[in-house]
């Protein structure tokens, strides 16, 4: 561009140097130098000295900003438009990379040039200034969505519409908008996620049979607890009323943990307790179910249990295990013998062959069913809780009613433990004669 009327024009028409003496403009001309580059060549790139500015005499440029989610548009500029001015004053690093989008004519000014300007014509300051406090009253904006989005997030408040402020953030910011934007998201799908697996939680312990209630239909002095790992468990215990006058109590643990795990516990002992209600033939409830799970099982889950079918009125104890720990029978004088367990577990195999064994209750005596959460709980050593001790601590205690026995099984695995995390459902159930 060798037209100066042109040229005087063009720099008169920029903000910055609107108010510069003619001989400013003319000194401008005489220093800078007259550059042409192609469409998409690179002007200024991000991170280098800013040894001088760009007067953009015609055409566009694009300006970006790099980070590590690649290139984020910042703007788009028409000439005339200085560019580069603030790094090149301050000596600065440049804070973004500058690309032609058309064929560009620019007038590079460099940075002792502009500085004897500015100090003649204060209005160039002004400019630059008045820019930069846009820049950063944008600046302070972002800052305050971000701060309003984490106080809305530590009230549980957070309005989803947010999110798609938090996805287009101010360019300086971006990478940590960014950041915050997937903290956010993955703050509010936990969160979800949490009250889903509570819900579930009580619905899981909604389905549980009531101990108390139990024991005040059929006068049996029984009962149970089930404490999960996480919020939803594998492990499940049952209180079934039978037609013939017997009562059916059982506990199971699912392969598995979480969701996948509590709904087969869900439908496992579901259906065990459908047969029961039907017809009191423990063993033939249990290989029904057994059948409907194995030919219905994509996820090849399958589960441990231990039933016994007790008659009040003889004491007579019936017990079908599939996979399970055996039971232990504490009589009244303290001695404890460990009755029938083992098999194969339910939801693997059409046919079954349950392991049955039959004892009889006198008064006074326990019997404690209860899955491995029980006998696998950790000290600090890594030393497990064992059968040894669960046996040795029933045989010790003095006789008591079925829930004290249920309480002083949890404490002694609780203080065993001293404070361990769980890692598998600790369940129980006492029956006592």
């Amino acid at each position: 561009m060798k037209d100066l009327s042109a040229l005087r024009t063009i720099i008169r028409a920029t903000s910055a140097f609107r108010q510069i003496t003619e001989d400013d403009v003319s000194y401008l001309i005489e220093v800078g130098e007259l550059r042409s580059y192609a469409p998409d060549a690179v002007l200024m790139v991000q991170g280098e000295d800013s040894h001088d500015a760009a007067l953009v005499l015609s055409g566009g440029v694009t300006i970006v900003a790099d980070s590590a989610r690649g290139c984020i548009p910042i703007a788009t500029l028409e000439a005339p438009a200085l560019v580069g001015e603030l790094g090149a004053l301050a000596h600065l690093q440049r804070s973004a990379t500058v690309r032609a989008r058309t064929d560009v004519t620019v007038l590079r000014i460099g940075r002792s040039a502009l500085a004897e300007v500015a100090r003649t014509t204060p209005s160039l300051l002004i400019d630059v200034i008045g820019r930069m406090g846009d820049r950063l009253r944008r600046f302070n904006g972002a800052i305050g969505l971000y701060t309003h989005a984490l106080e809305a997030l530590e009230r549980h408040e957070l309005d989803p519409a947010l999110l798609d402020e938090l996805r287009n953030p101010l360019p300086d910011l971006a990478d940590f908008g960014h950041t915050f934007g997937r903290m956010a998201e993955q703050i509010l799908l936990r969160r979800q996620r949490s009250d889903e697996m509570a819900s579930a939680a009580v619905i899981q312990r909604a389905l549980l049979p009531k101990p108390e209630a139990f024991a005040a239909e059929t006068g049996v002095d029984a009962a149970a607890s089930m404490n999960a790992a996480l919020d939803v468990g594998g492990d499940w215990f049952e209180l079934v009323p039978l037609a013939d006058g017997r009562v059916a109590v059982g506990v199971g643990d699912v392969c598995g943990k979480g969701v996948p795990a509590a709904l087969f516990t869900g439908i496992t002992k579901t259906l065990i307790r459908i047969k029961l209600r039907e017809t009191p033939d423990l063993p033939g409830a249990i290989l029904e179910a057994n059948a409907w799970l194995a030919n219905n099982n994509a996820a090849e889950l399958f589960a441990t249990l231990l039933y016994a079918a007790f008659d009040p009125r003889t004491g007579d104890v019936e017990l079908v295990s599939c996979g399970h720990l055996p039971a232990l029978l504490r009589r009244a004088g303290g001695a404890v013998e460990s009755l029938s367990g083992g098999g194969l577990p339910v939801g693997l195999f059409e046919t079954l062959k349950p392991r049955m064994q039959r004892a009889e209750m006198r008064p006074g005596d326990l019997l404690y069913l209860y899955t491995d959460g029980v006998t696998e709980a950790e000290d600090d050593a890594n030393a497990e809780f064992g059968e040894a001790r669960l046996i040795s601590l029933l045989a010790s205690g003095a006789p008591c009613g079925a829930a004290a026995w249920i309480a002083r099984v949890e404490d002694a695995v609780r203080s065993f433990s001293d404070g361990r995390p769980q890692f598998d459902d600790i369940t129980g159930v006492a029956l006592v004669r």
